[in-house]
């Protein structure tokens, strides 16, 4: 579908720099080839831009429906004696999902996408790419995950409290513009 997009851009991006060129009276032929040459490029760079920031803030809608999903999960475990261990389990994959920037599905797009040469920040460390959690950020998440998921159905209030606070303030330093 990104393919078909970009075609379709690059046909349309085409099309107005060609109109531009041919509505303008050429001084001469050489000079009117380069200002639509620069004009189909302008617009080419100017919707690529765009795309990249469309993506940016589809993954972190993306991020902030998983932490919602965890959060109501960690707050139903306060509530719900008899589902709690269900509610934790839950919780502790949209926080692994978090971590992860993205369930199974989410993560084939990106591979796909890394493939096709199409990358973001790349981790000093991991060498991983990224759009929001950072290789340190990951692995403190996955750590919180963890934890969430082995609270079990025994788990003091206190305890999911600290989980939910924990991802409070993991998720919003994770997404906090830089």
């Amino acid at each position: 579908m990104r393919n078909a997009l970009l075609a379709t851009l690059v046909v349309v991006i085409s099309l107005m720099g060609y109109q531009q060129a041919t509505s303008q009276p050429p001084t001469n032929r050489h000079e009117s080839m380069e200002r639509s040459a620069s004009a189909t490029y302008e617009h080419l760079a100017t919707a690529i831009i765009a795309i990249e920031a469309t993506e940016d803030e589809l993954v972190k809608s993306i991020l902030l429906g998983y932490n919602a999903a965890a959060q109501n999960h960690l707050r139903a475990a306060v509530a719900d004696e008899k589902g709690r261990r269900g509610h934790l389990e839950a919780a502790a994959t949209a926080i692994a999902d978090i971590a992860n920037e993205g369930d199974k599905s989410i993560q084939a797009i990106r591979q796909r996408l890394a493939k096709a040469g199409h990358t973001h920040n790349t981790d000093a460390t991991t060498k991983q790419d990224y759009l929001f959690i950072s290789g340190k950020e990951k692995k403190a998440l996955l750590e919180l995950a963890h934890r969430a998921g082995q609270l079990g159905a025994e788990a003091k209030t206190a305890e999911i409290h600290a989980v939910q606070e924990a991802l409070a303030a993991q998720f919003d330093k994770a997404i906090a513009p830089q």
